[in-house]
């Protein structure tokens, strides 16, 4: 598949808060072809520091596909031959500095000043993630879904549609997910990935030059959040134990690094050369303010849980409690436990173990 990216824009959004936001734009991808009753549209919504770059690459030299191409395409879990998939970026997407990825956020100029808004904009809510999307499906002339999916932050947007428009939503695939609301334990946990860039003194209460980021603060952040998303397994596997650089012993310097975290470093620093401090904060506070559970009997869908046995930020005892709390209330829902060693990033890469499950949940 060769997507395109493409962008929707909306003259003027207010959000859950009351504030209104002007020249309000989202990136969009799309795989598979809309039928002629446009009854096909399941929409795919990305993770925490995900894009609407769900499938496929723009061309043959990209070095990988979009994030779930284990589970988009031609036969796949989420089938392209039956399925027309729509995937966007969200408000405060916190890859602004890819090239690609279209967003609003306090990276954005504020039309009313001409200056970046910093953190005069506005707090937004997964609530806004999915109004905006509606606005997106709108435009597109879609009004009815044949399920919403998604992995991590991207399955707490699928069940806010089911609770936001429920007559839209019959089906949702909710993958290494918090359940209904995000667990006090989880809270801490996102919250544990903001302070370092708010401890970093070039943060300036959000209020930083562009060319002169919080980036020591950042890099720190997305250290955190790559640990997390990483098993025992998956760390020991993929870094080991030893030194860095064999000729600098951790035993004989505090300088002298070893291999786990200096990869670690390394991976945290590339990516802070795209990812914007502010949209991160604001990413986290949305995923704060999720809670679906005293919504859920507005809910008319059917819901698939899909939690990866070694998840640390997420565990399988979330997606078990969400199924309990649903079938409590009269709502189907069921399990399907991803087998692997790789944590939450089972949830992205291990679909394909999962795609008679979700082919037969699409199907009932």
């Amino acid at each position: 598949m060769y997507p395109q990216r493409q962008v929707f824009t909306l003259d003027q959004y207010t959000t859950t808060s009351g504030k209104a936001l002007r020249n309000v734009r989202i990136g969009y991808e799309t795989y598979g072809k809309l039928n002629a009753a446009k009854d096909n549209v399941i929409l795919v919504c990305h993770f925490f520091s995900g894009t609407a770059h769900a499938a496929g690459r723009y061309r043959d030299a990209d070095p990988l596909p979009g994030w779930w191409d284990a589970a988009i395409g031609p036969g796949k879990a989420l089938d392209t031959d039956r399925y027309f998939i729509v995937s966007s970026d969200s408000l405060v997407n916190l890859v602004v500095g890819d090239g690609l990825t279209v967003t609003t956020g306090p990276a954005s100029i504020n039309p009313d000043t001409g200056r970046r808004y910093g953190c005069d904009f506005p707090i937004v809510t997964v609530t806004d993630f999915v109004r905006v999307q509606k606005k997106l499906l709108e435009h597109l002339g879609i009004d009815r879904l044949a399920a919403v999916a998604g992995p991590s932050g991207g399955s707490v947007q699928a069940i806010e549609w089911s609770v936001e428009y429920p007559e839209c939503v019959p089906r949702v695939v909710a993958v290494i997910s918090p359940g209904l609301t995000l667990h006090p334990y989880a809270t801490a946990m996102v919250e544990c990935w903001a302070r370092p860039i708010m401890l970093d003194p070039a943060w300036k209460n959000g209020y930083y030059h562009p060319a002169e980021p919080p980036r020591k603060g950042l890099i720190e952040a997305l250290r955190l959040t790559t640990l997390t998303a990483l098993s025992y397994e998956a760390l020991e596997k993929q870094f080991g134990y030893g030194p860095a650089d064999p000729a600098k012993d951790p035993a004989q310097s505090l300088a002298n690094e070893f291999m786990a975290d200096a990869m670690l470093g390394k991976l945290a620093a590339d990516r802070a050369e795209i990812t914007d401090a502010n949209h991160f904060l604001y990413m986290v506070r949305a995923c704060k303010l999720y809670n679906a559970e005293s919504r859920i009997h507005l809910s008319q869908a059917k819901y698939l849980f899909m939690p990866a046995e070694t998840d640390l930020i997420f565990p399988p005892q979330l997606s078990e409690r969400a199924v309990a709390a649903l079938n409590a209330i009269g709502r189907k829902a069921e399990l399907f436990v991803l087998r692997g060693t790789g944590g939450h990033m089972d949830g992205l890469t291990q679909m394909a173990q999962a795609c008679n499950a979700i082919n037969d949940f699409l199907m009932e």
